[in-house]
């Protein structure tokens, strides 16, 4: 005579279902540190996947348990995902801010010429005593661009004004003219 328990009896255990770790989640940390974003979508995929693997399905033919399925496991791993993509990808958003709008254009380096530059090389080209020559700032780098400098030689002023006739990247090339 065969048992309605099957061939264990009443007292046995189902198998517990073979587990194995979440590739997605694994893929998912990996991605939250080289492209963020993606990394965090990923990772809640992978939650999403391992938390179902772990539900029971319901879908024998009259509503009883099916079969053990695979369990997935790696459920820190993805919530480590979800939280270093969440964290990059907010500091990645905050520098793009930062640079777009709030950096001031006076802490971008410059390729202008500094007034110590400016007025050096205009007592050399003039021929005047060092110290001489006071510039009001700095001579921009564009072509064209000028600035107007005092100086003084044998106790008279003299103004002499700067024109940048090149640039090339950080060197800038100007003549010196009195007037």
């Amino acid at each position: 005579m065969q048992s309605i328990y099957g061939a264990g009896g009443p007292n046995r255990m189902a198998a517990p279902p073979p587990t194995r770790a979440s590739r997605t989640a694994v893929v998912a940390l990996v991605l939250a540190v080289l492209v963020a974003p993606v990394g965090l979508v990923l990772g809640v995929v992978a939650r999403r996947r391992i938390a179902a693997s772990t539900r029971p399905t319901f879908d024998g033919p009259f509503g009883e348990p099916r079969g053990p399925r695979e369990r997935l496991t790696g459920r820190g791993t993805a919530t480590a995902a979800v939280v270093l993509g969440a964290v990059l990808t907010l500091l990645e958003v905050a520098l793009v801010v930062a640079l777009t709008v709030g950096i001031p254009t006076t802490w971008l380096p410059s390729n202008d010429v500094a007034a110590a530059d400016v007025q050096t090389q205009i007592e050399q080209a003039a021929k005047l005593p060092a110290g001489s020559v006071r510039c009001p700032g700095s001579l921009p780098a564009a072509v064209n661009a000028t600035i107007t400098c005092t100086g003084t030689q044998n106790g008279q002023p003299v103004n002499l004004k700067a024109t940048v006739r090149s640039v090339q990247g950080r060197d800038v090339r100007f003549d010196v003219t009195r007037g």
